[in-house]
């Protein structure tokens, strides 16, 4: 035995090395759905992984201006923590890095709108285009176009791009600071990769105390925000460690109290408490062997592995006291059928969430699953032997002494029928006052659905409201959806993205939409730059002419750098065979949030803003979404994720029910092989489940797409009670005193731990977890009760 106990050690001992915990909650999700993909990819290459956004408000915005620049030149002298930090647009910051992306959009232009600019810039137009710079800067009040035209008279600023302010955005909005100037951004990249949650949450401490020394230096009074990556990680992952500490304890304590209460027994308790850490590690080293990677939210198994583990040590122990004369394996061989079927159908339970189509609850069941397993059989072989060990010597000794078997005992008298009839009276009273009251709550309407994708979030988050804030304050009024073009080549994005514009044209026009921002302008077109190669040598031929004629016509030296910068762009273009990107500090920045190149090829990246009467996270998909799906882009977002996700689920749903309740059916046939019990416990079930509706709706729960999974739990679970309740009464012959005695009162410890384990969920960071387990807990609750009182 000893051999084989070394043995499991080698499994467990590779599990432990192998398990890490996954922060990253999209991995929760069908990576099958396109917006799961879509945020997926959005995440992956378009939000720097390695960025912390920090915001700034005030009540004066030269105050607030004056901390944000004061803020990043303190976290620019760190740079042994930090690798950037901006403050501002960097268009506003270096605003001579303009021309090089602007010499790129040109080339990137159609040739016939390229060739217009090269025929303003050449022969006799060349003075026509001074004079009319000339004429605008005489007449016009606009500060901003006098810079313009002062610094670019020929107009190559002047491009072709997008109104942004059709997208949402209003004009002359920046996107580090609001329109009022009171509320700015300052982004922070970190100085090293941060591949894991340790290292984010690591380094945004440094940050962070770097600040907060800064603030007191500076005497600084300005309301901080903090979002990112780097502090979504940093929260899931402290509220891993805080629920699955606080499901742990909380479940243990529960457990050793209600131990306690009705044992008063030190041992006993000390004992199953070590042998309920010892099924938590394993499992916990069991998942690191199957799965390698845990998710965070994963975790919430613990609580719910000690509150149903502990079960079939109750049980078995209190058949051990309620049987004084039976020794150990007499005692497992009569718990063991109900143990059995219990850990059967409580297994496959867990296991059909495999089928609901979300990963992260598919991998918890399958965690609970195996701890299910490996505490049925700890139970069965290892808990009772230390505590009862003498039975079997006092047996033998009873044999020897000719005192064994004793003498058979006179039956116990019948219970009266006055006692019958009292019961039968309670408990088709407290039964019609269960059915009727709760469906005369039910009758103002059952529990409302959650489409949202709010049951992902975490509770009390500061990256959330910062980041809404950030929403209200500097950009549209809603989340954009994003549209994620690829292809293996540029020029095949670029028809992407000349095909998405049409679509999203007629949308607008209809007013489907309110706006969108397409890269299609920015984006490197190859045919285009292609043919466009000629007309660029040709005015590259026109440069000192333009020079020259500028500052003839009154214009300073300053008129001709943007002229010259644009020239030397276009010439190192001229002298590259493949495909011209812009490479200067302020074009990356510009091109890493709309362009990204992958193992397969590359993405662009765009927006879709919604009008505000659309609902887009409750209603079908939008025309538009499915044209662009049609043609190969996927359209994702935040807001799309709620709906999308709840209709995956609902769509599996039957896969998760159906195999349940057939196995509940055949558990109950093969435990009972009578209609009459399995018509009583589907009754129980039925009457828990009008209960379990009539709280959510007084206490205002709606249903989501997690704790719709509560479903298969609580009939896999809850069934459990009435397989052992009635199983008891057998082996009593209809003893209620008898079977109340044996298992009645180790029942209510064991829900009363199974309560606690699924209700210590309810305190979980993670919304959707905390709604599970509320709902898992009020449900077996009212299964465990009504199998104990009213069932019999």
């Amino acid at each position: 035995m000893k051999r084989w106990l070394w043995l499991l050690l080698i499994p467990l001992a590779l599990g432990l090395v192998r398990l890490r915990f996954d922060v990253e909650v999209l991995n929760l999700l069908p990576a099958s759905l396109p917006v799961v993909q879509g945020l997926k990819l959005f995440q992956q290459h378009f939000a720097s992984a390695e960025e912390l956004i920090v915001t700034l408000e005030s009540d004066s915005p030269e105050s607030t201006e004056a901390s944000a620049r004061s803020l990043a030149e303190h976290l620019r002298s760190k740079t042994n923590l930090i690798a950037s930090t901006m403050w501002q647009s960097p268009w506003n910051e270096h605003p001579e890095q303009a021309a090089e992306l602007a010499a790129a959009v040109w080339l990137n232009q159609p040739p016939e709108a390229f060739a217009a600019l090269a025929t303003r810039l050449t022969g006799t137009n060349v003075q026509a285009t001074l004079a009319d710079a000339r004429e605008r800067l005489a007449v016009s009040f606009s500060p901003g176009e006098v810079a313009q035209l002062s610094f670019d008279p020929y107009g190559f600023t002047r491009l072709p791009l997008p109104d942004v302010s059709a997208a949402g955005f209003g004009p002359g909005q920046d996107f580090f600071s609001s329109a009022d100037g009171k509320f700015r951004l300052v982004t922070v990249k970190a100085g090293t990769p941060l591949p894991g949650y340790r290292e984010c949450a690591d380094w945004l401490a440094a940050v962070r105390a770097e600040i907060a020394g800064w603030q007191r230096a500076r005497g600084s009074q300005e309301k901080l925000g903090f979002t990112g990556r780097t502090v979504f990680v940093t929260e899931i992952s402290s509220g891993m460690e805080h629920d699955m500490k606080e499901s742990i304890v909380l479940t243990a304590a529960v457990i050793a109290v209600l131990f306690w209460l009705a044992h008063r027994r030190w041992r006993p308790m000390l004992w199953l408490l070590a042998l309920l850490a010892l099924i938590l590690a394993s499992t916990l080293a069991l998942g690191g062997l199957f799965f390698g990677a845990i998710n965070v939210v994963s975790l919430g198994f613990a609580g719910i592995l000690l509150g149903l583990a502990v079960d079939y040590g109750v049980v078995h122990y209190q058949e051990a006291m309620a049987s004084p004369d039976a020794t150990v394996p007499e005692i497992r061989r009569a718990i063991g059928p109900s143990i059995f079927w219990a850990a059967v159908t409580t297994i496959s339970a867990f296991l059909v969430l495999n089928l609901g189509g979300l990963p992260g609850l598919g991998q918890l069941g399958s965690l609970v699953a195996l701890g299910v397993a490996l505490s049925a059989l700890v139970m069965l072989f290892l808990f009772l032997p230390p505590l009862f060990r003498d039975r079997q010597k006092r047996r033998d000794e009873r044999v020897a002494a000719g005192l064994w078997p004793p003498p058979a005992r006179e039956a116990a008298p019948a219970p009266s029928a006055a006692l019958s009839v009292a019961r039968r009276n309670f408990v088709l009273a407290a039964s019609t006052m269960l059915f009727f009251g709760a469906a005369a709550v039910l009758s103002f309407g059952l529990p409302k659905l959650d489409r949202s994708p709010d049951p992902l979030r975490p509770k009390g988050s500061m990256a959330y409201a910062t980041l809404d804030a950030i929403k209200s304050r500097l950009g549209p009024a809603r989340e954009p959806l994003w549209i994620i073009a690829s292809g293996r080549e540029e020029g095949e994005v670029a028809r992407q993205l000349e095909r998405a514009e049409a679509v999203l044209a007629r949308a607008k026009s209809g007013n489907t939409i309110s706006g969108y921002l397409l890269p299609t302008m920015l984006w490197p077109h190859p045919e285009h730059q292609a043919q466009n190669r000629a007309t660029a040598s040709r005015l590259m031929t026109e440069r000192e002419r333009l020079a020259t004629a500028a500052l003839a016509a009154g214009f300073n030296t300053n008129s001709v750098m943007l002229a010259n910068t644009l020239f030397d762009t276009w010439g190192a273009a001229l002298a590259r065979t493949n495909v011209f990107w812009p490479t200067n500090d302020m074009s990356r920045w510009i091109l890493a949030r709309m362009a990204a190149r992958t193992d397969e090829g590359w993405l662009a990246a765009g927006f879709v803003f919604a009008n505000d009467t659309t609902n887009t996270n409750a209603g079908p998909t939008p025309s538009w979404a499915a044209e662009l799906g049609t043609a190969g882009m996927i359209v994702s977002g935040w807001e799309l994720l709620g709906n999308s996700l709840l209709h995956a689920v609902s769509e599996r749903m039957w896969l998760v029910i159906a195999p349940m309740v057939a196995l509940i059916l055949l558990s109950l046939w093969l435990a009972f092989r009578r209609s009459t019990e399995i018509l009583l416990s589907l009754a129980v079930l039925a009457v828990s489940g009008l209960c379990l509706l009539a709280v959510m709706r007084i206490a205002g729960w709606s249903w989501n797409l997690l704790n719709l999974m509560a479903l298969p739990l609580m009939l896999g679970t809850g069934v459990d009670y009435s397989i052992f309740m009635q199983l008891a009464l057998r082996r009593h012959q209809g003893d209620l005193a008898g079977a109340h005695h044996s298992v009645g009162r180790a029942l209510l410890l064991c829900g009363g731990t199974a309560v606690a384990g699924f209700g210590s969920l309810a305190l979980s960071t993670n919304a959707g977890m905390a709604s599970l387990g509320a709902v898992c807990a009020v449900g077996i609750g009212w299964n465990m009760l009504i199998s104990v009182f009213l069932l019999p």
